[in-house]
Protein backbone atom coordinates (compact mmCIF):
# COMPACT_ATOMS: atom_id res chain seq x y z
CA UNK A 1 0.00 0.00 0.00
CA UNK A 2 1.32 3.14 -0.71
CA UNK A 3 1.28 5.32 2.57
CA UNK A 4 1.26 8.81 0.54
CA UNK A 5 -1.72 8.20 -0.97
CA UNK A 6 -3.14 7.09 1.90
CA UNK A 7 -2.62 9.67 3.91
CA UNK A 8 -4.24 12.00 1.57
CA UNK A 9 -7.44 9.96 1.17
CA UNK A 10 -7.21 9.89 5.50
CA UNK A 11 -6.98 13.65 5.45
CA UNK A 12 -9.69 14.09 2.61
CA UNK A 13 -11.71 12.03 3.90
CA UNK A 14 -11.80 13.51 7.60
CA UNK A 15 -11.42 17.24 6.14
CA UNK A 16 -14.62 16.41 3.65
CA UNK A 17 -16.14 14.83 6.61
CA UNK A 18 -15.73 17.88 8.96
CA UNK A 19 -17.01 20.31 6.11
CA UNK A 20 -20.32 18.62 6.07
CA UNK A 21 -21.11 18.82 10.13
CA UNK A 22 -19.53 21.79 11.07
CA UNK A 23 -16.44 21.04 12.97
CA UNK A 24 -19.38 18.22 14.91
CA UNK A 25 -17.99 14.89 15.42
CA UNK A 26 -21.06 13.40 16.09
CA UNK A 27 -22.49 15.16 13.16
CA UNK A 28 -19.11 13.82 11.08
CA UNK A 29 -19.25 10.17 12.01
CA UNK A 30 -23.11 10.03 11.34
CA UNK A 31 -21.87 11.74 7.72
CA UNK A 32 -18.98 9.25 7.21
CA UNK A 33 -21.03 6.54 8.07
CA UNK A 34 -23.32 6.85 4.42
CA UNK A 35 -19.85 7.48 2.32
CA UNK A 36 -20.09 4.18 0.17
CA UNK A 37 -16.81 1.79 0.36
CA UNK A 38 -14.80 2.42 -3.06
CA UNK A 39 -15.03 -0.39 -5.21
CA UNK A 40 -12.16 -2.73 -6.19
CA UNK A 41 -11.64 -1.45 -9.58
CA UNK A 42 -11.34 2.30 -8.57
CA UNK A 43 -7.97 3.64 -8.98
CA UNK A 44 -6.14 3.20 -5.33
CA UNK A 45 -9.31 1.41 -4.00
CA UNK A 46 -7.13 -0.28 -1.70
CA UNK A 47 -5.81 2.87 -0.15
CA UNK A 48 -8.95 4.61 -0.25
CA UNK A 49 -10.75 1.56 1.45
CA UNK A 50 -7.99 1.66 4.39
CA UNK A 51 -8.27 5.28 4.70
CA UNK A 52 -12.36 5.43 4.99
CA UNK A 53 -12.33 2.65 7.35
CA UNK A 54 -9.71 4.39 9.65
CA UNK A 55 -11.42 7.40 9.77
CA UNK A 56 -15.00 5.15 10.20
CA UNK A 57 -13.57 3.73 13.62
CA UNK A 58 -12.62 7.26 14.77
CA UNK A 59 -14.68 8.99 14.52
CA UNK A 60 -17.25 6.55 15.29
CA UNK A 61 -15.89 5.18 18.50
CA UNK A 62 -14.79 9.29 19.60
CA UNK A 63 -18.53 10.58 19.27
CA UNK A 64 -18.50 12.37 22.31
CA UNK A 65 -15.05 13.40 22.33
CA UNK A 66 -13.77 16.76 21.64
CA UNK A 67 -13.19 17.62 17.67
CA UNK A 68 -9.19 18.19 19.07
CA UNK A 69 -8.83 14.35 20.65
CA UNK A 70 -10.05 12.43 17.05
CA UNK A 71 -7.95 14.72 14.95
CA UNK A 72 -5.02 14.02 17.38
CA UNK A 73 -5.87 10.33 16.65
CA UNK A 74 -6.02 10.68 13.24
CA UNK A 75 -2.23 11.86 13.32
CA UNK A 76 -3.31 15.60 12.22
CA UNK A 77 -1.44 17.74 14.87
CA UNK A 78 -1.53 20.43 12.72
CA UNK A 79 -5.06 20.59 12.04
CA UNK A 80 -6.30 20.17 15.56
CA UNK A 81 -4.39 23.22 16.86
CA UNK A 82 -6.06 25.10 13.76
CA UNK A 83 -9.52 23.65 14.66
CA UNK A 84 -9.40 24.72 18.92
Amino acid sequence: MDQQLYLKYLKEFTLEALEEAEDNVARAADYIDKIPKPKFFIKDSKEKKAALSRVKKVFTSSRERSLYVVLKSLGFDELAKEKL
